[in-house]
């Protein structure tokens, strides 16, 4: 079977992107613990093949408050990924690692935000390192970039980068259980086309 996007996939390189999904959590798990010194329990991922068009339809975070961290990789992998996370969670981790009250994400100071760009960072990168391993590839990141606002406004900011590239995506549901609370959250993976193309021939 020619196997030319996301979608072509079988049940067996599912298995595979499942697996990936498996030692990208377990790595976010030990750093996240360490940062915030409290417990962190993940449920498995969820992960799911989508579109541009319908990627909407999979994210229920309502408001205009809501966080995304995206980063660019650059080299064996041209790809943009993006950690999405809505404001009750944004704010947990905010006041929890500036040890301040935020009100409102819009009014964040600099530690505040840069609470949260390392947590995107740590599980943006965690998924990108067992990405590199399985590819045997290297690449290089960006500086996580933070964006707040709506859905709609992070959407746009990560989906621009390669919009007329491919429409494939890699979309990585988690479920966080932390200080007695479950916070839902999405890694979004978008490659260029001969990114994807190198994802698929190894999976295959």
């Amino acid at each position: 079977m020619s196997v030319e996007n996301f979608k072509d996939l079988n049940d067996m390189h599912k298995d595979v992107l499942l697996e990936l999904g498996n030692i990208g959590t377990g790595n976010a798990l030990t750093s996240l613990s360490q940062l915030t010194c409290h417990p962190i329990q993940m449920d498995l991922p969820h992960i799911r093949i989508t579109d541009i068009d319908s990627l909407g339809d999979n994210i229920d975070f309502p408001g205009n408050q809501n966080a995304g961290v995206v980063i660019d990789v650059h080299g064996d992998l041209d790809c943009v990924i993006t950690f999405l996370l809505n404001e009750k969670f944004a704010k947990v981790i905010a006041e929890e690692l500036s040890g301040e009250t935020v009100d409102s994400l819009a009014d964040m100071n600099d530690m505040q935000e840069s609470s949260i760009r390392e947590v995107g960072n740590i599980m943006c990168n965690s998924y990108l390192n067992a990405l590199a391993a399985m590819l045997e590839s290297e690449f290089s990141v960006s500086l996580p970039n933070l964006k707040l606002g709506t859905n709609r406004d992070i959407l746009d900011t990560f989906l621009g980068k390669f919009k007329d590239e491919t429409s494939d995506l890699l979309f990585i549901e988690n479920t966080f259980f932390y200080l007695d609370q479950a916070f839902t959250s999405y890694i979004l993976l978008h490659p260029k086309f001969e990114s994807l193309q190198r994802i698929l021939e190894k999976l295959t």
